[in-house]
This record gives structure tokens, sequence and C-alpha cells, in this order.
């Protein structure tokens, strides 16, 4: 409950006479105090957005620089640095950043928080280039991002972070695609294109978010790797229902479009289980995702198959029938529901 700094002090006190006369118990009246929290004013918000702004610009600035390869070269002739010794020094910058912000941990909002982390890992990952450079210099770009990725996750388990979880995330979704296209042959991976190895890669992401949530020091990323893993697999069984399992766009191009029908049920069944699984389960993120694609599969079918002969009026009046009676539906079970439970 947000309220303003007078209506908390007003139900403070209200609560604490309530408490003193044993109206309310300890835990009940603690439980209240924790369900009120103070409403930001309109100064404060635009005060975060400048905030928001601000480390956004430094994070600009500071890709910007270690992006320019000419400007780093012209600082380490200047300062006669080598590679070790940048990387040393990066090091240290993120040790002693993560410390400082660890311990003002409880003063700072969770976004801000978030945000801090994110400046110090690209320090870490800063001083991971430069490793590279000198030790490991004819290494392949797959090992740097591996190497990345398992950084990112080492962090945000032991700094309990979920945005540097999400980096490592997407570092290890792009040694994936990366390691798997090196290691293909004729464009297939184990039989397979980039499409189909990217849906076997998000099923294995949402496997390993089952597994997080029964081990306490990765259970408060569980969600977010199986929401990872979720996009993942819808976007690639998207693309499977375009391109199919063809390794060249020479072989996709003589195929009908009628032949890779099998394609477009298939993703069509798996988001309709998406979408009914997150109904069932009370998964906001799932239930959205799933009637998106829902969508995203059916306009794409459209435009496929129907754009030079169907009418577009009957098209779009034959989706809105389908998505009312499925409404309807829905709203009926809803009804029993209630009905079940007041009965």
């Amino acid at each position: 409950m947000e309220l303003n700094k007078n209506e908390s002090e007003i139900i403070q006190n209200a609560i604490n006479e309530w408490e003193r006369e044993s109206v309310l118990d300890h835990e009940t009246a603690t439980q209240l105090r924790n369900s009120i929290s103070l409403r930001k004013s309109e100064r404060q918000l635009l005060a975060r957005y400048f905030f928001i702004i601000s480390i956004s610009c430094a994070l600009l600035a500071f890709g910007a620089i270690f992006i320019d390869e000419k400007l780093l070269e012209k600082l380490k002739q200047y300062f006669s640095l080598s590679n070790i010794i940048i990387a040393a020094i990066t090091a240290i910058i993120s040790v002693a950043w993560f410390w400082y912000i660890s311990k003002r941990r409880q003063r700072l909002s969770s976004l801000t928080y978030e945000i801090y982390m994110i400046l110090g890992a690209l320090c870490s990952l800063s001083s991971l280039v430069y490793i590279f450079k000198d030790i490991s210099a004819g290494s392949s770009y797959n090992s740097l991002l591996i190497c990345a990725s398992l950084l990112l996750f080492l962090l945000s388990i032991l700094l309990r972070s979920s945005a540097l979880w999400a980096a490592g995330i997407i570092a290890l979704t792009l040694w994936f695609g990366a390691f798997t296209s090196y290691m293909s042959h004729n464009n297939l991976f184990l039989g397979m294109n980039l499409v189909v190895r990217f849906t076997i890669f998000g099923l294995l992401m949402m496997a390993i978010s089952y597994i997080q949530s029964y081990i306490k020091a990765l259970s408060f990323t569980g969600k977010l790797t199986f929401s990872s893993g979720l996009l993942i697999f819808l976007l690639s069984m998207w693309g499977v229902s375009l391109f199919g399992n063809f390794n060249t766009l020479d072989e996709w191009w003589k195929v009908r479009q009628s032949h890779e029908m099998v394609y477009a049920i298939l993703f069509a069944l798996a988001a309709g289980a998406v979408f009914f699984l997150g109904i069932k389960n009370k998964d906001a993120f799932s239930r959205d995702m799933g009637i998106t694609f829902l969508l995203i599969n059916l306009y794409t079918r459209y435009f496929e198959y129907f754009w030079d002969t169907m009418n577009k009026g009957i098209f779009f009046l034959i989706l809105a029938l389908t998505f009312g009676l499925l409404g309807r539906w829905l709203e009926r079970n809803k009804r029993n529901k209630r009905k079940q439970i007041n009965a």
C-alpha cells in the first residue's frame, strides 16, 4: 500500500497504538507495517529518471572507450602499459567497486543496485578481454564468450544480482550460437540448423530453471532463467515455422510453403501449450507469451499463404471470431471455478 509521508505517519501511529492496547499482536502489527510504502513524489521520480539517464550515458561512454581500439592504443603507448597491467588495473577497480556497492546495498533501491552491478561487470569483462589478448592471443571468440558467461554467473551468485545473471544468459546464448556454428558441417550441427538448435537451447534453459528452484544459492534467478528460456524457445519456434530445418536459403526457396505447414502447426501447438499452462499455473509471463506468439503465428501464416488470395476483411473477421470464442470459453471456466469455490 503506497501512502504519502503524512498518511504513513498516521497509519504507523495507529498500528503502534493498537499494538500497545493488544488489539493487534506483534506479528500482525509487523506485517501491517511492512505492507506500507512511501509514495514517491514527482520530484523523486524525475530525479530517478535523470539518474537512469546519467548511468546509461556512463555505460555508453564506457563501451565507446573500450570499443575504440585507437584510443586505447594511444593510452597504452602514453602510459607504457601492457595488456596484463590493464587487466590487473580493471580487475582491482571492479573488486573495489563491488565491495563498496555491497556495503551500501541497504541504502540503494533494487534498480540502482542492479545498474551499479552492470558498471562493475563492465570493468570485470574488460579485465577478462585484456587477459585473453596476452595469454590466449590465438584463442577463439567462443572461449572468450564462455569465460565471460561463467564470470557473470559467478558474480551474480556472489552479489545476488539478477542483472548480472541476465547478462550471463546473453553471453551464454551468444556462445551457444557461435560454438554450434563453428562446429557445424554444411550449416548443420547434429543435423539441426541454427533456429532448430536454439529451440533445444531454450528447452534446456527451462529445464535448468526447474533444477535451480532446488538449489538455494540459485533459486533467486530461477524465474529469470525460465523466462529467458521460454522467450528463446518461442522465438526459435517462430524461426522454424518460417525456415524449417534447411541449411541454405537456396534449398529453402526451392520448397513450396505448403510443405512447411507442419512446422507452423508445431509452433501453434507449442504457443497454445504455453498459453494454457500459464493460465493453469497462474504464470502471467507464460500466459502473455503464449497468446502473443499465437497471434504472431496467425499473422505470419496470413502473410505467407493468404495475402494475395484472401480478402483482408474476411481474414481479420475469422481472427475476431476465434479469439472472441476463446475469451468466452476462458470466462466461462473462470465462472465455474468461482462457483465451485463458493459451493
